[in-house]
């Protein structure tokens, strides 16, 4: 049984390929992160690099590599563009890596920063969770500026008001100047249509993944892996949504490549 799995893995085709031959509709914002899988023979465990086009919510491609790098990341926009994808806009976390990368391939590309793990960050920072007395600032910081989508200038309205709550407590004051510096990335959001302010919709297929793999305890090598997630990745592509909440509902029914493949293309019959 196992054997017979193993080369079931062996025929299918590459997710990268079936996107580039046969996709081409998707709507260029996309959702990018790493997710780390065990595997045998690397003493950490390995990032898959993954993203989510938000719209169609397709799989558009992704690379197993060895570590979550600048030349990672490189390799994988590179491949993107390859593929001619209509980049308008990267939802990630405060990654320079990502940024960069995203940056170098596609120059006119627009980052907007995860405002989710951004406060996490301050959060953890402030040691919040087990002193109180920071608390009520973060409160503050998540109630007026990462809360809504809200474009840079309300943005920069929210956070004036906040200087002047705390203008005499330098930590506050310094944390508030670093939020001031990322304003832009914070608020990128609202200069394209429909584009997420966080990363969750990211973190959820993560979290589906990671369940998955528990039950498989890692992967006894590179290859093993990248089939897996392979089959996995084009498992998730051609299952039809089900249960997707209501600003998402015209996706249930339909697979998220229905949504992006070519009007003319005939895809592979690879799960029946």
């Amino acid at each position: 049984m196992k054997e017979n799995t193993t080369n079931s893995l062996k025929k299918l085709p590459h997710n990268n390929e079936i996107t580039k031959r046969h996709c081409d509709r998707f709507c260029g914002i996309l959702i990018v992160d790493g997710k780390f899988v065990k595997v045998r023979g690397f003493e950490k465990k390995i990032p898959l690099l993954w993203g989510i086009d938000y719209l169609t919510h397709d799989i558009p491609i992704f690379i197993l590599t060895a570590s979550e790098s600048y030349e990672s990341w490189l390799k994988y926009f590179e491949y993107l563009k390859s593929i001619r994808y209509p980049m308008q806009i990267v939802v990630c976390d405060d990654n320079e890596n990502i940024k960069l990368a995203a940056r170098y391939i596609f120059p006119n590309v627009i980052i907007q920063t995860c405002q989710n793990h951004f406060l996490e960050n301050i959060r953890r920072d402030l040691q919040v969770r087990t002193v109180e007395k920071y608390k009520p600032f973060v409160d503050d910081l998540k109630n007026e500026l990462f809360s809504n989508k809200i474009n840079k200038q309300d943005f920069e309205k929210k956070a004036f008001k906040l200087f002047k709550k705390y203008e005499h407590d330098l930590i506050a004051v310094s944390y508030l100047l670093r939020i001031q510096k990322y304003t832009q990335e914070l608020t990128n959001a609202s200069l394209v249509k429909h584009t997420p302010r966080t990363t969750n919709l990211m973190e959820l297929y993560n979290s589906h993944l990671e369940a998955r793999l528990k039950s498989i305890k890692g992967f006894k090598s590179f290859q093993s892996a990248q089939k897996w997630l392979n089959a996995y990745i084009l498992r998730r592509r051609f299952r039809k949504f089900r249960s997707c909440c209501r600003k998402f509902g015209y996706l249930n029914g339909k697979t998220s490549i229905s949504k992006t493949m070519r009007k003319t293309a005939v895809l592979p019959h690879l799960f029946v």
